[in-house]
């Protein structure tokens, strides 16, 4: 099963294409896709005091221990969105600390991380208004690498090379099929 994990408001925008397209892909290769649309599940993306000191036991609320779940029999994991100042819209990253939890993804011996994650794969696909070559000299070194060194090497995912789609917002329709047809292909990354 892939399990993506869409982190923009609505699925009605280029982000949604992304999303539908994707999805598409992995059912013709008759792989079963399950989808975490965080704002349409209403996820609470808030990890209290009680909540964090509870997870440290492995003690973790129902919505939480139901995402584990998923994450658990996922053979592989996509994230799709937005960059928002730099980073995940809020709710993705507090989907992240809540559901990327110590006991589930990681542990620790003193200070030194135990991953858990045993090297499942873990793409992201994510949109920018800014064009890619402006995008490449700053900011994507930034976008992608903290994913890769907070998220898929603390955890012990084995990280898929990103797929950035840029000046989405400007783009006309051939610009956007053709970023289409590069979400298509992102799908052989997961084979190689």
């Amino acid at each position: 099963m892939h399990l993506i994990i869409y982190m923009h408001p609505t699925t009605d925008s280029f982000n949604g294409q992304v999303l539908h397209t994707y999805r598409e892909q992995w059912r013709q290769r008759d792989e079963d896709v399950v989808i975490r649309n965080l704002y349409a599940q209403s996820f609470d993306p808030v990890l209290g005091l009680e909540e964090y000191t509870n997870s440290l036991s492995s003690s973790y609320p129902a919505e939480v221990t139901k995402e584990h779940a998923l994450w658990r029999s996922a053979t592989a994991v996509t994230f799709i969105y937005p960059i928002w100042w730099g980073s995940f819209p809020a709710i993705g990253k507090g989907y992240l600390d809540r559901v990327l939890s110590y006991g589930f993804a990681y542990e620790l011996d003193g200070e030194t991380p135990i991953p858990k994650m045993n090297e499942k794969p873990l793409g992201m696909i994510y949109t920018t208004g800014s064009p890619t070559s402006s995008w490449a000299k700053k900011e994507k070194a930034c976008a992608e690498g903290i994913v890769k060194a907070s998220i898929a090497d603390f955890c012990g995912f084995k990280m898929v090379e990103p797929l950035h789609l840029g000046y989405v917002v400007q783009a006309d329709r051939d610009e956007h099929e053709a970023m289409l047809k590069s979400v298509r292909r992102y799908v052989e990354k997961f084979h190689e």
